[in-house]
């Protein structure tokens, strides 16, 4: 059974409106007013950064990701597919984004000899996948660090 997972709208919307308030509020003054060339390179390169993070939320809203017995499947813009029996690393990462460890994200890292998937856990279903895949990596004898451990113990694992 093939189970997707996709990120949901009501995140993606937040995300595409900080790159949307970013690149106007760095890209306008350069477009429209006589700046210093400091000035106007500074904002630039903003809008720059800007611009790919606008582009990273459109790859995030095109791409699913697929799981099922054989492997797990990114769909979408840059996607990628990773047979289970070729899995070579799984890693599960906390980011916080305070010092009390209150706010922050986690993402998974699947590896094989070729290609990496990360997926982070503002997808729908994060846990239930984050779970599945590490089922698999340990059915196979992956060998996981003792951070991905805990963080799976986090999850419900």
């Amino acid at each position: 059974m093939t189970r997707t997972f996709r990120y949901p709208l009501r995140t993606l919307s937040a995300e595409y409106a900080r790159g949307a308030i970013g690149l106007a509020l760095c890209g306008g003054p350069v477009l429209f007013a006589e700046l210093a060339p400091a000035v106007a390179s500074i904002l630039g390169a903003g809008a720059a950064l800007f611009l790919v993070y606008f582009g990273r939320t459109v790859c995030r809203q095109l791409t699913h990701i697929e799981l099922d017995e054989a492997g797990i499947c990114a769909r979408g813009p840059i996607g990628a597919a990773i047979r289970w029996e070729g899995l070579r690393s799984l890693r599960l990462d906390y980011y916080s984004t305070r010092s009390d460890r209150e706010g922050g994200w986690m993402q998974l890292k699947l590896r094989d000899a070729q290609r990496t998937i990360r997926i982070d856990s503002e997808i729908d279903g994060f846990a239930e996948l984050a779970r599945a895949a590490a089922g698999e990596a340990l059915r196979r004898g992956l060998d996981l660090d003792e951070s991905t451990h805990g963080n799976l113990r986090a999850l419900g694992r």
